[in-house]
């Protein structure tokens, strides 16, 4: 049975991201710089485990964070916690996004356009905005453009007649982990549906947890994800009421170019 709630970060899934996905050095660097340039205190919109959040703390930094799953958030609060941290932690989707602070940096990495539903995704910008101090600054970062897709299989998904074979096979073995408590963790993922007229597509992701070299648990979600060109979402900033708007290339900071697959969106309040 597939879970149908528009995202898979729950479960076994938070548990992975927990054990083994950590921030690279230039995606701090990046967020870092982006802290001290605009200001303190910093909302990480879409926190997860706290993979970018806990070594911000870690700098000294003044960051809160927010995620749609409670499982993301409990882990979070353990991996701050192990290094003596106490942030503010809240469970809310970020179209329902409504805290009693207001933040210099409001930031995402990866998270626009999670979940599937595009009136979502404005609302969560205009939560954004209303959530920044005046001159504040909102980063969209590590955002894929659709036509990025390192497998050029993927982008022939948008032309007709291309998605035959849609949903995948599912691969016979995933990518499959030991923990640290020797239990072991695997995840197996195939794209279910691809939308190129509502630019949308699901990804299904079945989670394993093996203990003694036999499957002890399987849990199935659906994950799905708008897809968005750079100049919609600058029309959505502006629609927001963000001004000042750029569009970097990965996490250098310059301006983006039309070779630049990963993106980052900055806007000022």
């Amino acid at each position: 049975m597939i879970a149908e709630s528009g995202t898979w970060h729950y479960g076994l899934i938070a548990r992975w991201w927990a054990e083994f996905n950590v921030a690279d050095p230039e995606e701090l660097a990046y967020f870092r710089a982006a802290i001290r340039r605009f200001g303190e205190p910093a909302l990480d919109l879409g926190c997860g485990t706290g993979r970018i959040l806990v070594p911000l703390l870690a700098d000294g930094l003044d960051v809160d964070g927010s995620d749609i799953s409670a499982d993301m958030i409990t882990a979070a609060q353990a991996q701050a916690a192990k290094h003596g941290f106490t942030p503010r932690l809240t469970v809310q989707p970020m179209h329902q996004l409504d805290l009693p602070r207001r933040y210099r940096t409001i930031y995402m990495c990866g998270a626009f356009g999670i979940g599937g539903r595009r009136d979502h995704d404005r609302e969560g910008l205009r939560r954004a905005y209303r959530h920044l101090e005046p001159g504040g600054a909102l980063l969209i970062a590590n955002h894929h453009l659709p036509y990025a897709d390192r497998d050029e299989k993927g982008w022939s998904h948008w032309l007709p007649g291309r998605r035959v074979g849609t949903p995948h096979e599912w691969p016979t073995e995933g990518d499959r982990r030991r923990a640290a408590d020797g239990d072991e963790l695997e995840l197996v993922s195939r794209l279910a549906e691809f939308d190129p007229l509502a630019q949308r597509k699901t990804l299904e992701m079945r989670a394993r947890l093996w203990h003694g070299g036999q499957v002890v648990k399987e849990e199935s979600y659906r994950l799905k994800e708008n897809l968005y060109f750079a100049q919609e979402i600058l029309l959505l900033l502006d629609q927001a009421g963000f001004h000042d708007l750029a569009v970097e290339g990965g996490y250098t900071g310059r301006p983006a170019t039309a070779n630049d697959g990963m993106v980052a969106f900055v806007a000022r309040r």
